[in-house]
C-alpha cells in the first residue's frame, strides 16, 4: 500500500526531528523532559506532521525525502502541540482518560501538576522551534497559523465548548463546531503551513483547508462510532468514554447508520476537492484509511 511506505519513511524524519528538537531525559530539571518525551514518543500515527509533507510534496509535484528538511521545523511544532492537546484532554478535570495509545495517560504515570507543566512546554516548545524556519517570513506565517489553530478560535475554543457541552443535549452544529476546532484546527494548520511552504495561491490554500476540514470531521465521526462498537485495540483506550462523562457524538445525535453515511459523505466531498489535482495520490489514501475504519 502506498500510504504505508510513505508513512514509514515520513514518520520516521519526523521521529528524528522529535528526537533532535526534544530536550534530552538528562537535562536538568529531569522529570518535565522525562513526562514530555513519555508523551510525545508514546506511539502516536503523527498524521498532522505527515499530512503537512503529502500537500507540500503534492504541490511541489515530486516526493523527496531530502526536500522535506525545510519543513522540519514545522512538521515537529504540529506534533508537539497535538500532544499537547491529548496531555491536556486526558485530565481529570477534562476528559479523566486513564489511558491514551495503550498507555497510561500522563497525569497517570507522574501526576497532575506535571501533566499540566508538561503540555505547556509541548507548546511553547513548538513556537521556539517554528521560529528556526530558515525563511524568516514564512517563519512568520506558521507562527501565525498555529496561533490561530491553537487559540480560541480554534483548539481552546473547541474544547471550552465541548467541557460547557457535557451532560447537556446539544445540537449537531454545536458538535461539528466542536470537532472542527479541536480536530480539524490542526489539520488545517499543517495544510496552511504546507501551503505557506510552497507560496500557493489563496483559492489553492482554502480548497486545501477544505479537503483537511473534512479530513477531520469525517476522522471524529469514525471515532465516535468506534468509541461506541469498537475495542481497546482499536482505540487504544477502554471504549465508551463519551458515555461516561455524558457527551452528546454523532451516533447518540444522529444514530449509527446516519453517522457512517454523514463521514462517507465528508470524505467522498475531500476526494472531490482534490481528485483534479496531480500527484494526489497519498491524499487519496488519507481518505481511504479513513474510509476502512468505519465498521
Amino acid at each position: 500500500m502506498l500510504l504505508y511506505d510513505y508513512f514509514k519513511t515520513r514518520k520516521k524524519v519526523i521521529n528524528d526531528g522529535l528526537e533532535h528538537y526534544l530536550p534530552s531525559e538528562k537535562d536538568y530539571p529531569e522529570k518535565i523532559h522525562k513526562a514530555m518525551r513519555y508523551s510525545v514518543f508514546a506511539g502516536g500515527k503523527r498524521i498532522r506532521p505527515i499530512l503537512l509533507f503529502a500537500i507540500y510534496e503534492m504541490l511541489k509535484g515530486r516526493k523527496n525525502l531530502r526536500g522535506l528538511n525545510k519543513l522540519l521545523p514545522a512538521a515537529v511544532a504540529l506534533e508537539l502541540v497535538h500532544t499537547a492537546s491529548l496531555i491536556h484532554d486526558d485530565l481529570p478535570s477534562m476528559d479523566n482518560s486513564k489511558e491514551r495509545r495503550g498507555k497510561a495517560s500522563l497525569h497517570v504515570k507522574f501526576d497532575n501538576a506535571t501533566a499540566i507543566l508538561a503540555g505547556d512546554a509541548l507548546i511553547t516548545k513548538a513556537f521556539e522551534v517554528l521560529a528556526e524556519i530558515s525563511n524568516k517570513e514564512v517563519a512568520i506565517k506558521c507562527i501565525k497559523i498555529l496561533s490561530h489553530a491553537i487559540s480560541t478560535r480554534g483548539m481552546i475554543g473547541g474544547q471550552v465548548i465541548d467541557l460547557i457541552s457535557a451532560n447537556k443535549k446539544i445540537k449537531i452544529e454545536t458538535l461539528k463546531y466542536i470537532h472542527l476546532k479541536k480536530t480539524g484546527a490542526l489539520l488545517q494548520a499543517a495544510t496552511d503551513m504546507a501551503c505557506a511552504f510552497f507560496g500557493a495561491e489563496d483559492n489553492i490554500t482554502i480548497m486545501l483547508g477544505n479537503y483537511a476540514i473534512n479530513l477531520g470531521l469525517s476522522y471524529q465521526i469514525v471515532d465516535d462510532i468506534l468509541d461506541e462498537v469498537g475495542s481497546f485495540d482499536i482505540l487504544g483506550k477502554e471504549p465508551g468514554e463519551d458515555s461516561r462523562n455524558h457527551k452528546y457524538t454523532y451516533p447518540t445525535i444522529l444514530g449509527l447508520e446516519q453517522s457512517k453515511k454523514m463521514a462517507e459523505k465528508l470524505l467522498r466531498d475531500a476526494h472531490n476537492i482534490i481528485k483534479n489535482m496531480p500527484n494526489h495520490d497519498v491524499l487519496k489514501e488519507f481518505l481511504d484509511m479513513i474510509k476502512e475504519r468505519i465498521p
